[in-house]
């Protein structure tokens, strides 16, 4: 499976769980400003921008290890202008997460962890 198909399947595991679990998912692969955030969801007062990290393994430690200063900055940046651009300033709390999906290719499963908070602006 390539590496791009891997994530997308990843988002697509992690949209499937953030619906179970209550969350309305506003967008995917949203893009401005050279970045993307990969889901926009919405729950209670929050509208919530995550990073899914899809792994097959943990051989290189936890996939939310690879969601450095940099890339939570293009995020942030991301979120500002989505926010702009839909007049959220009022309505809406930001919150930033991470989504780790491990795949087992093997066996079909998947395992998600979904990090609420994980970095403040």
């Amino acid at each position: 499976m390539e590496k791009k198909e891997v994530g997308n399947k990843g988002e697509n595991i992690a949209c499937i769980f953030l619906e179970s679990k209550g969350y309305k998912v506003v967008e995917k692969n949203f893009r401005a400003a050279r970045c993307e955030i990969d889901i926009i969801a919405q729950k209670d007062e929050y509208i919530i921008f995550i990073e899914v990290k899809t792994r097959k393994s943990k051989i290189f430690g936890n996939a939310s290890q690879s969601v450095g200063i940099e890339k939570r900055g293009n995020i942030i940046k991301t979120a500002e202008i989505f926010i702009a651009a839909h007049e959220l300033y009022i309505d809406a709390q930001p919150r930033f997460d991470v989504i780790e999906v491990y795949m087992d290719l093997k066996t079909g499963k998947n395992y998600v962890n979904h990090i609420e908070f994980a970095f403040i602006t």
